[in-house]
């Protein structure tokens, strides 16, 4: 078992940074060493091999100073927002810091190791030895505009690691709304791990999207874990354009009676992108409520996988789950793995899923051809469509069409090919 991808130097020089906890760093960095890299003999891990990232090293990188700006991102980003740079907090492109916003290598630090203090998977050890930065968001009212996380990843001169953790504490009979836009050049090569903590008070609503347009030699792996009390909504939105390794584990916990979570999902994979699309919920209160909606658009060599996992806890009767997986598979050579699991210990629930692998329909594309489109308009109607059943979950209209504009970017679909032909 070797840890040598990450040197001892540059712990060292993580845990010398002032004003962290160097103990609970050194304990999660000998947790880590102690812990085998996760391998295609683990459940969790069978579609998802990472053996080459423990043959890479990862310098200390001295990189120049950022030339990236937000004009880089071909969508609008407002003035509430925070951004990070290979992990660094950027005063320059970020708003002021103001109550109830915290960072973590300032301040918050503390909100952060007393609420986790035992990381259990490989890279979440993995992130509390070597964390760079992250946010505390102590939401105490309603707020009528979106707050943007904008995590931008530049090209350095080295293997690049980068880590942050954010956690978002929204209070009772709150409501608010967080975009993260994950954003990387497409040569960059690095590794970042990126977790969010979620704790939602009785009567809250948190919608969560992330927009994830990430370096495509990069090994990204994200964890979000929610906790939901009585009465409050999570709303989780996650369109994913793919990476060497995107990696997304997504987690709620319904605590509290009447709890509800929307999960939905858009995987874009191309080339030999690899998307792995990992959902666990938990039903442990009566009457709670969960909707699950994954799709995946496969083209070239490209690999997606989605694991949902439901579980319903034998004190949540009455709940009600519902969780849908759907993938297209554009190319002979791409591949896709869907796996709906439920759990179920209480016999008074209403729960359904499904999960299908397959070409664009035939017979709708028949159909389309017959009406006098060309056989190219109508299958880039048919798969911009079956995308946009995912993209009109958003409620804020704006982003639908900032998001429709990369999605059709992404997959290559002309836009004015299509309107010429049909009412768009």
């Amino acid at each position: 078992m070797s840890h040598d991808m990450i040197p001892q130097s540059l712990f060292e020089a993580c845990a010398a940074l002032p004003g962290w906890n160097k103990q609970l760093r050194l304990e999660a960095w000998k947790s880590w060493q102690s812990m085998a890299m996760p391998t295609i003999r683990d459940e969790a891990w069978k579609y998802t091999n990472i053996a080459r990232l423990e043959k890479m090293v990862f310098t200390e990188v001295t990189s120049t100073p950022s030339t990236l700006t937000l004009n880089d991102i071909p969508l609008t980003i407002p003035e509430n927002r925070f951004c990070f740079i290979n992990g660094v907090f950027n005063t320059a492109l970020s708003t002021d810091l103001t109550a109830g916003t915290y960072l973590l290598s300032k301040s918050a630090w503390p909100h952060i190791a007393n609420k986790h203090q035992t990381p259990h998977s490989y890279f979440e050890r993995l992130n509390a030895a070597m964390l760079n930065d992250g946010l505390y968001l102590d939401i105490k009212s309603s707020t009528h505009s979106p707050i943007y996380l904008v995590l931008l990843q530049d090209k350095t001169n080295g293997l690049s690691q980068h880590h942050l953790r954010h956690r978002i504490k929204v209070h009772a009979g709150v409501k608010s709304e967080i975009v993260i836009v994950d954003w990387g050049l497409a040569d960059s090569m690095n590794l970042t791990t990126y977790i969010m903590d979620i704790e939602l008070d009785e009567g809250a609503e948190l919608n969560c999207i992330h927009l994830k347009k990430a370096a495509t030699k990069g090994y990204h792996i994200r964890q979000t874990h929610s906790h939901l009390a009585k009465d409050s909504h999570f709303n989780h939105f996650n369109f994913d354009f793919g990476a060497k390794l995107s990696r997304n584990e997504i987690s709620a916990h319904l605590n509290g009676e009447h709890a509800t979570c929307q999960l939905n999902g858009l995987a874009l994979a191309r080339a030999q992108d690899h998307i792995d699309n990992q959902t666990q919920i938990g039903h442990l209160a009566p009457k709670t409520n969960s909707v699950e909606q994954y799709r995946g658009i496969i083209d070239d060599q490209a690999c997606h996988v989605f694991h949902g996992h439901v579980l319903i806890d034998a004190n949540a009767p009455d709940s009600i789950a519902n969780q849908q997986n759907k993938n297209m598979l554009l190319t002979s050579t791409g591949q896709a793995y869907a796996e709906p699991q439920l759990e179920i210990y209480n016999q008074n629930v209403q729960c359904i899923h499904g999960a299908t692998v397959g070409d664009i329909d035939e017979e709708a594309l028949f159909y389309l051809r017959s009406r006098g489109l060309s056989d190219e308009i109508a299958r880039q109607l048919l798969i911009f469509g079956f995308a946009r059943s995912i993209l009109e979950t958003l409620a804020d209209k704006n982003l639908q069409n900032e998001l429709a504009l990369w999605i059709k970017t992404h997959l290559a679909i002309d836009s004015e090919l299509i309107l010429t032909a049909v009412d768009f």
